[in-house]
């Protein structure tokens, strides 16, 4: 791989504004690009290897079920994968003393860390809102510690090749005996709530700074983590791989609706900014009548519920909880509009992009969406969607408001928004630039090893 994918240098922040357009127009030409650099995945692949590439994916989370809906992004690019010549399997902590098993024919190895009644760090609410807890941090030293012997043993019994760690930290700690004793590659995935904890703690920042320095390849899912990764390690050669819509458009026949729908789909934590939404929508119901659908779970639903009550809103607001990808799709098919107010948490943290944006514009639905992380990337304001100013109420309102009393605007958004997903979030490409990357750093583990 070319010398400048290892350089850190010193980021150009009017630069750094500037690079995810650059990113969007070159794609079309099949590069992916860094967010300061503009290094491409093509020129990094050059010379790539045909023999079929051994990847180990290392998360903190995965589907524990067929039915289970963790990362679906990572699962639809694990088996997109398939289309490839590589063996790729998956390294994930057991939760509740989960076994080792299969998902969509790909082997998932469950690590042991704690007795089987403990194993709940990760999964459902998302280990960065659970470490808060004494007890959850005293979890942390066996996770580390018996996540990192099971890697290692993993990549020897396994000859991996490559090893694509999600969430740096702490999983990069799990890439440094491969990396150093196997002459393993790896891919440092960042996705935004690692950068999160390590903006409160100075610790953090300087381990995780490290940790993303170490790696022989840096990857984010927007310009925006590229942006904090940067401030984080002072390297600026981030690649920005996004991923795609994991609900696809079936274009179902809509049902009759006698008032406009209203949709959020997501987990129900802060930084989803439900209750900025709801305090939005009297303001709204005072105008035109509205159904309001917000699905998910997480640890503010319960609050919101609530809050929902105390607002008067039980007849517009309905909360069914996780749904099926099937009637997610006709969620999406028969909305009006998506909305999303997502806000910085009091953590810091925001999305890191905002896959269920992509999922509505591959529905051809106007979006709502608040200014925050990596959103700008999906939503152009004023063209594949409208951005709004974080926890605030009124504007939130008065776009509302604006697009139910605006059809023609409405499908001039849902078409643009539509016409871009396609160009830039399309899982074949995203696919096809992950395996050349996987395909060039194999090469050159395999000239380690043979050293």
């Amino acid at each position: 791989m070319r010398k400048q994918l290892n350089q850190c240098k010193l980021m150009n922040t009017n630069t750094l504004n500037q690079s995810y357009q650059s990113v969007a127009t070159s794609m079309d030409e099949r590069d992916v690009h860094s967010n300061v650099g503009l290094h491409t995945i093509e020129e990094a692949n050059q010379g790539g290897s045909e023999k079929t590439i051994n990847v180990g994916v290392v998360t903190s989370t995965y589907a524990r079920d067929t039915d289970d809906c963790q990362v679906p992004w990572m699962r639809e690019l694990i088996a997109q994968m398939k289309e490839h010549s590589c063996n790729i399997r998956v390294m994930a902590p057991a939760f509740k003393g989960l076994k080792s098993h299969q998902i969509d024919g790909i082997d998932v190895h469950r690590f042991r860390y704690a007795p089987q009644s403990l194993e709940t760090l990760t999964h459902d609410e998302g280990a960065p809102n659970k470490i808060n807890s004494i007890f959850y941090k005293l979890l942390v030293l066996p996770y580390l510690l018996m996540g990192s012997l099971a890697v290692f043993w993993w990549c020897i019994k396994h000859k991996i090749d490559v090893l694509h760690i999600h969430w740096p930290f702490p999983h990069g700690f799990y890439g440094i005996l491969p990396k150093y004793l196997l002459g393993v590659k790896v891919i440092a995935m960042s996705h935004g709530a690692e950068l999160a904890i390590a903006r409160r703690s100075t610790p953090v920042r300087k381990v995780l700074g490290w940790l993303l320095r170490s790696a022989d390849v840096r990857c984010t899912n927007s310009s925006h983590t590229a942006n904090e990764v940067s401030r984080v390690s002072g390297c600026t050669d981030s690649m920005i791989m996004p991923y795609g819509a994991t609900v696809r458009n079936k274009e179902e026949e809509l049902e009759p609706r006698d008032k406009p729908l209203l949709l959020f789909c997501g987990r129900l934590v802060q930084r989803k900014g439900i209750d900025v939404l709801l305090r939005s929508l009297p303001a709204v119901l005072a105008s035109t009548d509205v159904d309001v659908v917000i699905t998910g779970e997480g640890d503010r639903k319960a609050e919101w519920e609530s809050l929902s009550h105390e607002l008067g809103l039980s007849e517009s607001v309905q909360f069914p909880g996780f749904v099926s990808d099937e009637e997610l799709g006709r969620l999406y098919a028969n909305c009006t509009l998506y909305v999303h107010p997502a806000i910085y948490d009091s953590n810091g943290d925001t999305e890191g992009l905002g896959v269920v944006l992509i999922e509505a514009l591959a529905h051809k639905k106007p979006v709502i969406a608040s200014n925050v992380g990596g959103i700008p990337d999906v939503i152009k304001n004023g063209e594949t969607g409208i951005l709004v100013e974080e926890k605030n109420e009124q504007e939130l309102a008065d776009s509302i408001l604006r697009l139910l009393n605006d059809p023609q605007l409405c499908e001039e958004l849902g078409d643009a928004g539509y016409l871009h997903v396609k160009r830039f979030f399309d899982w074949e490409r995203i696919a096809s630039e992950t395996f050349e990357l996987y395909s060039k750093l194999a090469a050159r583990s395999n000239s380690t090893q043979e050293a």
